[in-house]
């Protein structure tokens, strides 16, 4: 049942619907990789194939609930039914399926949710994974879960696509013997003018392309903050009468964010200041100019602290690709980039699962009986230390077992499916203005957040009444519920006051072990609960806290209790203690005899109290560091101090088996240690210290941190020669290691910085001949023929 009244020609996947359709059936592994550039129509037009080809009921997911709207409305509209009769959705809070959809939208969380109630998803036939490269935790949970269901089942097909991936990496992750097909598909768009400006007053740009616009703004932020702050300046400064000044954004009302979905009956201009929200997976009509501030609000674990903080960096080349392609879906349009054009970016982000906390996708995998990282199949595997971290952080919860078992704590909290701290929040009971004020629904409209309270509400009562092991609900002070409900949720972020109480900053120890401060404090309690810890140059701060009495956190505290044994050094000598801890505070510690095994030990304490920097370590072992991090940032798996955490946790590992106990450790055991762990061999040989230039000639290679533009914080590791010019005659072509183009700082015969480039080609011709008219002065006894090559000396 199609709409006959809409032209399914326009879109150029229309004329691949068949082929995808025969190639999917006839696959091997009944898994298709598909790619289709901006406006090829695969999110709408191709459900309308799958429909007429294939038998039974299907899933699509999208990454964002206000795509899974536009997508499942878009595709009832070419398929001519009502919204819940064959095309229908799901997403949190709402449901809009019957006993007739053979199509459900939905969110990948949501899929999770499903495949973890059925395996083998038997109630459908096939599943698309839509604008996969956005690559959330769930997104890559979900596809890891369809692998195994797609192992029980022999009919069971599934699709992953997106505008841009590595379909050869994911086509070998879904294949057999061989890889799975891919299918690329051209779009549809019009030429689009890009123009940089990062010199202009962001604002300023924005009122004159207002009025040179012929249609809709878009205009892109990294967050509601700035989405705020814009939209009151527009409001000031334009013609309300002429302009409509609309924001979209996940925190505002799903029918406010429809609204600007629909098209534009107005006589006024549309402008609409949006998050990333956006940048994929929907259409906003309209749109001819898109103003991008090449800023992006990404989650990010730090690792050091074992805290996740929203971090604003600058957004890859894919996205801003996605973002200047908003602007030609209609007609030809303009993209105004308010930074410097050759200002480096990287490509891609590195996916969620690398990047963030785990706690959720650990917990999921313990329900399924996954208690190791290793025993499922990833396309991208998570580290072991973020892992391991995650896995303490769900003990500490009482969500797991020591063993990785799920509790019947951690089933409710999943049942919930608001989140694993959230979760342990709501099962005190009665906490739900404290739960919405840590959820992603706190900035939301009235009306979302009454509807998030009711639904939680109403999965509390399904639950059977539940209590803590330790701490019964009834036994705590109406007072004191609040406070206990947080720590039930924060146990992690319990702190110890450590210094003066009365100091300007107040020092706190955490039970997760790091530090932070609490500025401008008078009478610091003794222990507090800190959910909100931030890192500001380089020094954890405490923005928000409850204090919790003494007598109530010695408690509460009693659960959390372990003895354990530390080694450690002191003026030379291993010393050992028995301690009772709670996390990393020490509640009491005795002094025991050491032996010579507690040699390694104590350097791993050191290791891990310290930082690697604290083991004997040279500039070899520095070098080697960076390289290996460069070789991960190209594979996509970068974070700055992120390989440090690993190296700190993960001791045992790695040093230990180089440590011989009658023997001082040194910086060769240390770099020996890190050349095996971290397989040095392909490391040497896909990161080179030295490069052979395409003249011949030899040169070295330095890997740097830089920042990738003016006062800005990304940070990015480059590959840099540097080298006198004559040297670098005969080389016309961009170098790259390992996809990045090296950066070249060529001197003169004296060794002065005479140019920086990456583009050596475009160089020999722009700037090269005023440079060498000057050189040739300077320097008369030099040769200057850039075509007369100078050979490295034997």
């Amino acid at each position: 049942m199609m709409n006959s009244k809409i032209d399914l020609d326009q879109f150029p996947v229309t004329e691949y619907l068949d082929s995808i359709c025969s190639t999917l059936k006839n696959s091997e592994s009944h898994a298709l990789v598909l790619t289709a550039e901006t406006g090829a129509g695969k999110s709408t037009i191709l459900p309308l194939g799958l429909l007429k080809n294939f038998e039974g009921k299907m899933i699509m997911t999208e990454p964002r609930r206000l795509a899974v709207l536009g997508v499942s409305s878009r595709v009832a509209e070419l398929y001519d039914c009502e919204i819940g009769q064959e095309v229908g959705y799901k997403i949190h809070l709402e449901n809009k399926i019957s006993n007739k959809t053979r199509l459900e939208v939905l969110t990948e969380a949501v899929l999770v949710r499903m495949l973890q109630d059925d395996p083998s998803l038997e109630d459908y036939n096939l599943v698309v994974l839509d604008e996969f490269h956005e690559r959330s935790v769930n997104t890559d949970l979900a596809l890891a879960f369809l692998k195994e269901a797609m192992e029980l089942r022999e009919d069971l097909y599934v699709i992953v696509m997106s505008a841009t991936i590595d379909s050869k990496k994911i086509a070998e992750y879904l294949g057999k013997e061989k890889s799975a097909p891919v299918i690329s598909i051209p779009g549809k768009m019009f030429p689009v003018e890009v123009k940089y400006d990062g010199k202009t007053d962001f604002i300023k740009i924005c009122e004159s392309e207002a009025e040179e616009s012929t249609g809709d703004i878009l205009i892109f932020l990294p967050g509601i903050s700035e989405i705020k702050k814009c939209e009151e300046k527009l409001k000031e400064n334009l013609d309300l009468e002429q302009y409509e000044i609309l924001i979209l954004h996940s925190s505002i009302s799903l029918n406010e964010q429809k609204k600007i979905l629909t098209k534009n009956e107005s006589h006024k201009k549309r402008i609409i200041i949006s998050s990333a929200i956006a940048e994929t997976s929907i259409t906003v009509p309209g749109i001819t100019t898109v103003i991008d501030c090449g800023l992006s609000r990404v989650n990010r674990l730090n690792l050091n602290t074992g805290i996740e903080t929203l971090c604003t960096e600058n957004e890859s080349q894919f996205s801003a690709d996605q973002r200047k392609g908003r602007a030609g879906r209609l007609k030809a349009g303009k993209c105004v980039r308010t930074w410097n054009e050759f200002d480096p970016r990287i490509k891609t982000i590195e996916p969620e699962i690398l990047r963030s906390d785990l706690s959720s996708l650990v917990l999921e995998c313990a329900e399924r009986g996954i208690y190791d990282l290793h025993k499922i199949d990833w396309l991208d595997s998570p580290s072991e230390s973020n892992w391991k971290t995650s896995r303490e952080l769900l003990e500490n919860l009482e969500c797991i077992s020591e063993k990785g078992r799920i509790t019947e704590k951690g089933k409710k909290v999943l049942q919930l499916g608001i989140g694993v701290r959230l979760g342990c929040i709501a099962l005190v009971g009665n906490q739900e203005n404290l739960v919405l004020k840590y959820s992603n629904y706190a900035k939301s409209s009235n009306e979302t957040q009454l509807k998030f309270v009711k639904n939680l509400n109403k999965k509390l009562q399904n639950l059977s009444k539940f209590e803590q092991n330790s701490v019964k609900n009834d036994e705590i002070p109406q007072n004191l519920k609040e406070k206990f409900a947080i720590l039930e949720g924060f146990p992690d972020r319990a702190a110890c006051r450590i210094s003066d109480k009365n100091t300007e900053k107040v020092e706190y120890q955490f039970s997760f072990g790091r530090k932070a401060y609490l500025k401008n404090c008078k009478n610091a309690p003794k222990w507090i609960c800190a959910p909100e810890v931030l890192n500001i140059n380089n020094e954890s701060v405490i923005f928000e806290f409850e204090e919790i009495p003494d007598e109530f956190f010695e408690i509460w505290v009693k659960k959390h209790l372990k003895e354990v044994e530390i080694c450690e050094f002191h003026e030379g000598k291993v010393e050992k203690f028995q301690q009772i801890c709670f996390g990393k505070i020490v509640i009491s510690s005795k002094k025991i005899p050491a032996r010579n095994e507690d040699y390694a030990k104590a350097w791993l304490t050191e290791l891990k109290k310290n930082g690697i920097k604290s083991l004997p370590f040279d500039e070899k072992s520095e070098k080697f560091l960076q390289k290996v991090k460069f070789f991960n940032q190209q594979r996509g798996i970068f974070e700055a101090n992120s390989l440090e955490k690993e190296l700190e946790e993960n001791g045992e590992k790695w040093l230990i088996p180089f440590i011989n106990n009658d023997k001082k450790l040194n910086s060769q055991t240390v770099f020996d240690a890190l050349y095996w762990y971290l397989n040095g061999a392909e490391i040497e040989k896909s990161v080179p210290e030295i490069l052979i230039l395409p003249n011949g000639n030899k040169a070295k290679i330095k890997y740097e941190l830089q920042t990738t533009s003016e006062n800005r914080t990304n940070l990015i590791i480059r590959p840099v020669c540097e080298i006198i010019i004559q040297r670098a005659f005969g080389c016309n072509h961009c170098i790259e290691i390992l996809g990045m183009k090296v950066l070249f700082r060529l001197l003169s015969p004296a060794q002065r910085p005479l140019q920086i480039t990456e583009d050596l080609e475009n160089f020999w011709t722009g700037a090269w001949p005023e440079i060498c008219k000057e050189m040739k002065g300077r320097y008369p006894k030099h040769n200057w023929d850039k075509n007369i090559i100078v050979k490295d000396k034997e």
